[in-house]
């Protein structure tokens, strides 16, 4: 009995030593530094994702305003113009030549004017002459001196006298019409010789040829049109039910696709006050900035303010990828580190919206997210 005693106590001495003593979890590792930051919920202002198409706020179309043959286009699609250039002349030979007719037809008028302005001063003067001749003999005739026939011839003079008056005021206003008329013409053909010679109402480029030299122009035909791409904008739809929190001078960040996302900074500056009666929306015109490589036609996105709401918000840094699930390292009230699953919603400045799993005022690891743990102590 004393040997199995013996034997059991070296046993357990033995078994002891090769064991060693025991240890927490807590005592075998000491806390980690990592940097954390406190989840906040606050009111924020919402945004509304909307489309849209980057267009010019100055584009012209040019058309024709005159029939005739097209003799020169001096521009191709995708030319740089300047305001005042010349684009397109257009065939007007035959109003050049009625502008010639007219000029010589003033010219006729003017000769003819002098003409009566003379034979007014002649007629004019025998009036003159045959109303006191008149006169004189109507005294003589009182006083019996002439006859009643010689009074009457005298009279028959002063018709005479004054029907060339009024035949000399009648040519002179004849020739006073013919002249305002060829005015007139002259004055028609220069607005119409204008009009043969197209110039680009603004800078821009064109961005569309729809006629060639040789063909035939005719009023209202289309020939060019001219963008102004140093000034661009993004039309695109809101719908009825939002358009209330959309306001012009709003600051709206804009992405084009063309552009690989680049975020532009863009300003509401205009809200079409009717709806399209087939969509029930609004179009809403934002200024975007001089962008290199922005073209009209090109696609955008738009984030415009919608309204305010009070929502969770977790720094970007938080957010852990864990076995396919995201989540953020909550920091217990002990220091260690406790994995939670979050829902995320939309993202904001270096910020991401928690719609789940968080309620504001926790706070999460925000560094070192690949030795972190279940558990782990941190300082």
């Amino acid at each position: 009995m004393r040997r199995l005693l013996f034997y059991t106590l070296i046993f357990t001495v033995l078994f002891g030593c090769a064991k060693g003593p025991q240890k927490t979890p807590e005592a075998q590792s000491a806390p980690v530094q990592v940097p954390t930051a406190l989840v906040s919920a606050r009111d924020i202002t919402n945004t509304l994702q909307t489309v849209g198409t980057v267009e010019a706020k100055k584009e012209a179309t040019l058309s024709a305003k005159l029939m005739g043959a097209i003799t020169a286009i001096n521009v191709s699609e995708g030319s740089v113009v300047r305001k005042g250039e010349t684009l397109v002349t257009i065939d007007a030979a035959d109003i050049a030549a009625r502008r010639q007719q007219a000029v010589d037809s003033r010219a006729e008028g003017q000769a003819a004017l002098k003409e009566t302005d003379a034979a007014i001063a002649g007629a004019n003067a025998a009036l003159a002459n045959a109303k006191i001749n008149y006169g004189r003999f109507q005294n003589l005739y009182k006083e019996q001196a002439v006859t009643k026939k010689e009074l009457d011839d005298m009279s028959t003079q002063l018709r005479m006298a004054k029907a060339g008056a009024a035949q000399a005021a009648a040519k002179k206003k004849q020739a006073q019409a013919k002249i305002a008329q060829a005015d007139a013409a002259i004055k028609e053909a220069d607005v119409m010789l204008g009009y043969a010679v197209i110039r680009s109402p603004i800078n821009g480029a064109v961005t569309a040829k729809m006629a060639n030299v040789g063909e035939m122009a005719s009023p209202g035909r289309p020939l060019l049109t001219i963008v102004d791409d140093n000034a661009l904008r993004l039309a695109c739809n809101v719908s009825e039910k939002d358009i209330a929190g959309i306001r012009k001078g709003q600051a709206v960040k804009v992405t084009v696709d063309a552009l690989k996302g680049r975020k532009i900074e863009g300003v509401v500056s205009e809200i079409v006050p009717a709806a399209d009666p087939s969509t029930r929306s609004f179009t809403v015109k934002i200024n975007l900035p001089k962008t290199r490589d922005l073209r009209p036609g090109m696609f955008g996105r738009a984030w415009l303010p919608s309204g305010k709401a009070r929502v969770v918000l977790a720094p970007d840094a938080a957010i852990v990828d864990k076995e396919g699930m995201k989540g953020v390292w909550v920091v217990t009230p002990e220091n260690t580190l406790s994995f939670r699953a979050v829902r995320l919603g939309a993202e904001a400045d270096k910020e991401r919206e928690i719609l789940a799993g968080l309620s504001g005022g926790e706070r999460v690891a925000v560094g070192n997210p690949d030795i972190l743990k279940e558990g782990m102590k941190i300082r």
